[in-house]
C-alpha cells in the first residue's frame, strides 16, 4: 500500500496542471491582421477576431487603429475587444498595396518572427486597395471571413491562379539573393476575389502584378507543377470568326517536367529551360482531325507557349526581378560568375539570355472525335 501511494504521488507531480487554463470566451483570437498607410503615410493596423458569445448576432469583431508598430497596436485592440488578444492563431496578414510600394515594409512583421508561439505558416496577402476594407467584409452567404479568405486562396492555388506565400516563404525570399518574392493578390469591391500574384523586388517593394495565365507560366518556370494548368488559345492558322471565337481551343497540361541549364558566356548568364508536357484537349471550336494531324496542333501549342514565356520573361527582366529563382541556379552552377553580381542580381538577370523550349504531346482529345 505504501508503494502504491508513493507511485500515485509521483504521477501527480508529473501531471500537467491547469493553473494557466483560459476559456475560449475569454480570448480574442486575431485570425486576420491588416496593415495600411493613410493619406499622410501613417500606419494603420486592423484586426479581425471571431466572437464566441451565443448572444452576439455578428460573429466577427473588427477594429482599426493608428500605431507606431504592430506590437503597439495590440494595446488599442485590447481597449475595445471583449477579451484579451491571444497570438499564435493568425491565418493571414493582409497588407495594403500602398504599404508594399515602400521599401523596408517587411520589418513591420518582426513580432511574428520574434515571438515563438506565432505561426510561420501565416499567409501573406497583398490587397489592391485598403486592407481594412477586406477585414470589414461580412458576407451573409459565406463562412467566417478568415476561413473564407483561406479557402479562396487554396481553391485558386489548385488551378494555379495565384501563389501561396507563407511568412516563412516571404522571409526566405526577402533574404535570399537568388530569388525575389511573390505573394497572393486580392481585390475587394462588392466581393473579395483573387486577382493573381504580386511580384516584389529584392527589397520587397511592389513592382508589378500578373494574372492567372502568367502565374501558371511562373509556376512552371519555378518547377512547381502540382495542381491544374488549364489554358485557352486561339489557333494561329484558323479563321477567327465574326461573332464567336471559332479558332479557340482549350487544354489542360499534365505530367509537366522542367529542366533548367545554366551557362555564362560573353559576360552574361544564359539559361536554357526545357518544358515537356502532355495535354488533354477539353474544348475545340473548329473542325480538325486530331488523330491524323495531331502534330500540327501540338506545334501550335508549343509555338504559343514559347511566345508567352518569352513575353513574361521580358517583363520580369525589364522590372529587374527574379521570381523564378534563376539566381539559385546561377549560384549553384556558376558561382565564380555569380559572386560579383550577387548584390545586384536583378540587374544582371535583365541582361541574361533566357530561352524556353516547349515540347507538347497530345495525350487525349476528349470523348468526341
Amino acid at each position: 500500500m505504501r508503494k502504491l501511494l508513493i507511485g500515485i504521488a509521483a504521477l501527480a507531480l508529473l501531471t500537467t496542471g491547469c493553473k494557466d487554463r483560459m476559456d475560449i470566451e475569454s480570448m480574442s483570437l486575431s485570425l486576420l491582421i491588416g496593415i495600411d498607410l493613410d493619406n499622410e503615410n501613417k500606419l494603420i493596423f486592423s484586426a479581425s477576431s471571431p466572437v464566441f458569445s451565443k448572444e452576439a448576432k455578428i460573429k466577427e469583431e473588427n477594429y482599426s487603429t493608428p500605431a507606431v508598430t504592430l506590437r503597439a497596436s495590440r494595446d488599442n485592440f485590447d481597449k475595445t475587444f471583449m477579451a484579451l488578444i491571444a497570438g499564435g492563431k493568425t491565418q493571414a496578414i493582409l497588407i495594403g498595396k500602398s504599404v508594399m510600394q515602400h521599401k523596408g515594409w517587411f520589418k513591420l512583421l518582426e513580432p511574428f518572427l520574434r515571438v515563438p508561439e506565432n505561426s510561420l505558416n501565416t499567409r501573406i496577402v497583398i490587397v489592391d486597395g485598403p486592407a481594412y476594407e477586406v477585414l470589414q467584409y461580412q458576407p451573409e452567404d459565406k463562412p467566417r471571413l478568415p476561413l473564407y479568405i483561406a479557402e479562396i486562396i487554396d481553391t485558386s492555388l489548385k488551378r494555379n491562379l495565384c501563389v501561396k506565400t507563407t511568412l516563412q516563404d516571404l522571409r526566405r525570399a526577402t533574404y535570399e539573393r537568388g530569388i525575389t518574392a511573390s505573394v497572393t493578390q486580392l481585390h475587394k469591391d462588392d466581393r473579395v476575389i483573387v486577382t493573381g500574384t504580386a511580384l516584389l523586388d529584392e527589397e520587397g517593394e511592389f513592382k508589378l502584378s500578373i494574372g492567372s495565365e502568367e502565374n501558371r507560366l511562373l509556376r512552371i518556370l519555378q518547377h512547381e507543377t502540382e495542381g491544374e494548368f488549364p489554358f485557352t488559345f486561339q489557333a494561329l492558322n484558323q479563321p477567327k470568326g465574326e461573332v464567336f471565337p471559332e479558332n479557340a481551343y482549350s487544354f489542360t497540361a499534365e505530367n509537366i517536367s522542367v529542366k533548367t541549364k545554366t551557362g555564362h558566356t560573353r559576360n552574361k548568364f544564359k539559361f536554357d529551360i526545357g518544358v515537356k508536357m502532355r495535354v488533354v484537349l477539353s474544348e475545340r471550336l473548329f473542325p480538325f482531325d486530331v488523330r491524323k494531324n495531331a502534330r500540327k496542333l501540338e506545334h501550335d501549342i508549343e509555338q504559343q507557349l514559347e511566345n508567352r514565356f518569352k513575353k513574361f520573361i521580358a517583363k520580369i527582366q525589364k522590372a529587374e526581378i527574379d521570381p523564378i529563382g534563376l539566381g539559385l541556379y546561377a549560384r549553384a552552377y556558376k558561382y565564380r560568375n555569380w559572386k560579383p553580381v550577387q548584390d545586384h542580381w536583378g540587374e544582371a538577370l535583365s541582361k541574361a539570355d533566357v530561352n524556353v523550349k516547349v515540347k507538347v504531346t497530345i495525350a487525349a482529345m476528349g470523348a468526341i472525335k
